[in-house]
């Protein structure tokens, strides 16, 4: 691994030993709380994959090692029919949680090059710029979620030029009823690992409305480059040079605080995100320059001590934002838990930011595994969005939105995988 990319730790934990903090268990987070994980003891590794099949009964391991190929194979999903309106004044992107993800990597792709504004909408309905000139991206995995089929509905109502990308479900049956564009996405994912299906067909309509956001070079970099690093970050290669396990031992049990630069902002929330999902605990996201007008005077001793300060760097930040990053360390590192650098890896803003936020999925996911958590399952956001059902729409309990599968399904490498009951 080069200088540049070297994880810088201070304070941080032994290379493959989880040892839980003093500070942490005094405010609640280690033990018999309710609510608390379950946190490995002192023998914990992240090199024993007897341990990871154990806890990863979902095999999400499989579906974090697809994900190179996940991005290739999403680069032939097309719209059906083809969009049909001219280049839009914007686009207003319509999802939430991990299909709002895809949203943001767009919108931060295209900043230094499309001259119409993405926008990225968590919530119901639509924004007032969303107009007859715009078009509007339904994006839901699940094709489930109420703000999205709030967002479409409010579009057909007013005329705005609208496609919709779904797995299935209530968004499917709207683009059926309309005849609008869909991109019919392949089932059986999370919505927050399906982030190259959201992504790569949305990238190739803006293409066809002539919003040009990567090259087709650009795209085949990228998919090098996540290709190589999922090589790097998958459980069988150890921590010594495993940049995604070594992230999660420094972490530990504190909370991380992720923050980003003015390029790689966004990821730093896709970051937290995925930490929050998979690794059931709390985290901070935050960008600079903004959080160096606000948010650093938060960082003081003893409370900083509890939280874990890790930077995302990227090799073609501003001179100003790298002195940001610099001082910023100066100043709070004492404070801080224990601090961290990652870095972006290849040349297009594409390959910088894909691979980075793909080292936050397999980070989370390792945090999870020393927290003794399925990464896979998500019961209580499951439980609220099964209350808000039935509460709106009157009828009796729906399934919960973690994919279940009765088939076998085709792992990695070839093999075929008896699904369990349950989530997937």
């Amino acid at each position: 691994m080069s200088e540049s990319r070297r994880i810088e730790e201070r304070r941080g934990f032994p290379e493959c030993v989880l040892a839980p903090p003093a500070a942490l268990r005094a405010l609640g987070g280690v033990g018999g709380h309710f609510g608390a994980p379950h946190v490995a003891g002192p023998t914990m590794t992240l090199d024993d994959l007897g341990d990871i099949k154990r806890i990863d009964v979902h095999d999400t391991r499989d579906v974090l090692a697809a994900f190179a190929a996940q991005c290739r194979e999403a680069t032939g999903l097309v719209a059906r029919p083809a969009p049909s309106i001219d280049r839009p004044s914007a686009v207003v992107v319509a999802g939430m949680g991990g299909s709002a993800a895809s949203g943001d990597l767009l919108a931060a792709c295209a900043a230094d090059r499309a001259d119409v504004p993405i926008l990225v909408h968590r919530g119901y309905g639509l924004p007032p710029v969303a107009g007859r000139r715009a078009l509007v991206i339904a994006s839901s995995y699940s094709g489930e979620t109420a703000e999205v089929i709030s967002a479409l509905e409010a579009a057909i109502a007013r005329g705005v030029p609208a496609l919709v990308i779904t797995a299935g479900g209530r968004l499917a049956e709207l683009a059926a009823q309309y005849g609008l564009p869909r991109v019919a996405l392949p089932g059986g994912l999370m919505p927050r690992m399906a982030l190259g299906n959201l992504f790569f067909p949305a990238l190739s309509v803006l293409a066809g409305v002539g919003i040009s956001v990567a090259t087709d070079a650009e795209v085949a970099e990228a998919l090098e480059t996540v290709d190589a690093l999922g090589a790097e970050l998958v459980p069988e290669r150890p921590t010594r040079s495993n940049e995604a396990k070594r992230l999660a031992l420094a972490i530990g049990n504190r909370i991380p605080a992720i923050y980003g630069g003015q390029d790689t902002g966004p990821i730093a929330y896709r970051w937290k995100t995925d930490v929050e999902e998979n690794a059931k605990t709390f985290a901070i996201a935050g960008s600079l320059p903004e959080m160096n007008h606000n948010e650093i005077e938060a960082w003081r001793a003893p409370a900083a001590g509890g939280f874990h300060l890790l930077l995302l760097r990227d090799h073609a930040e501003l001179p100003e934002i790298t002195r940001r990053f610099t001082v910023l360390r100066e100043l709070v590192e004492a404070a801080a838990g224990g601090v961290s650098e990652s870095w972006t890896r290849g040349r297009g803003r594409l390959a910088r930011l894909l691979s980075l936020a793909y080292l936050g999925q397999w980070t989370s996911y390792y945090l999870a595994i020393l927290r003794e958590i399925d990464p896979w399952t998500i019961p209580l956001l499951d439980e609220l969005k099964r209350r808000m059902r039935t509460d709106f729409m009157g009828g009796p309990e729906m399934a919960p939105q973690t994919p279940q599968r009765s088939e076998p399904s085709r792992g990695v490498r070839g093999r075929t995988r008896e699904t369990r009951d349950g989530p997937r």
